[in-house]
Order: structure tokens, then C-alpha cells, then sequence
């Protein structure tokens, strides 16, 4: 189907990327090389630090929120992507972690505020 631009939309439910026997094999190549990762070393500190967070600030601890609060914090925090191989992971870490260890404790205050005020379960759970 087109628009009025002639643009052919694809349909809303599905999204697919056409790629060439070599971008896939390249592509296959690279999601199954487990020597190399590219993360987000904000986010695994965040991630370290939901649960004693929502413990200090008394609130519901259930999957939901805790994926709730990250998410809202995440959303407020930069991104810092490294890319690693196991053996440095952790002296990476321990180097962003130092650094961003106060912002990642303000936005995750803020986000168990947000949570706390409106959580988005459908009954209180704790564990």
C-alpha cells in the first residue's frame, strides 16, 4: 500500500529489514561472537542499585516497579557504552562506577518518588 507520496508504508504490526545472504552471515557472525559485548556500563550500575534503593525508600518491591524504576532512571541518565571482552568488564566497571555512582543514585531517588507516588501494578506486592 502507498501513500499519497507514493511511499509504500509497511504494515503496522510487522517491521522487516531485507538484507543480503552476506549481511546476514555477517550479522550471525557478530551476534554469536560471545568474546566481544557492547554495554552500557550506566545501566548495569543502575541495575546493581534498584533493589537497596527501593529498600531505603520503603516502597513496593514487586518485578513491576523495580522495572519501572529503572526504566524511569535509565530515561534520565546518559548512556555510556563500552565495548569489552569479559577480562575487562569489571576494571571497566569499577572505573564508571566511581564516576557516575552519584547520578545514578540521584536518578533512581527520583524515580522510586515517581513509582512511590503512582505504582503501576494492579495490586501492592512486596518480593
Amino acid at each position: 500500500m502507498s501513500n499519497e507520496n507514493g511511499i509504500e508504508k509497511q504494515s503496522e504490526k510487522t517491521a522487516s529489514i531485507k538484507l543480503s545472504p552476506r549481511q546476514e552471515r555477517s550479522l550471525k557472525k557478530v551476534l554469536s561472537n560471545q568474546k566481544y559485548r557492547v554495554i552500557n556500563v550506566v545501566e548495569i550500575i543502575a541495575r546493581d542499585n534498584v533493589p537497596g534503593m527501593m529498600d531505603r525508600m520503603d516502597m513496593c518491591t514487586c518485578s513491576k516497579c523495580a522495572c519501572d524504576v529503572l526504566a524511569i532512571a535509565l530515561n534520565a541518565l546518559p548512556t555510556k557504552y563500552v565495548t569489552t571482552d569479559a577480562g575487562k568488564q569489571y576494571i571497566q566497571l569499577q572505573t564508571y562506577k566511581k564516576q557516575f555512582e552519584t547520578d545514578v543514585e540521584i536518578a533512581l531517588m527520583r524515580a522510586c518518588l515517581t513509582v512511590k507516588e503512582a505504582p503501576n501494578h494492579d495490586e501492592p506486592e512486596n518480593g
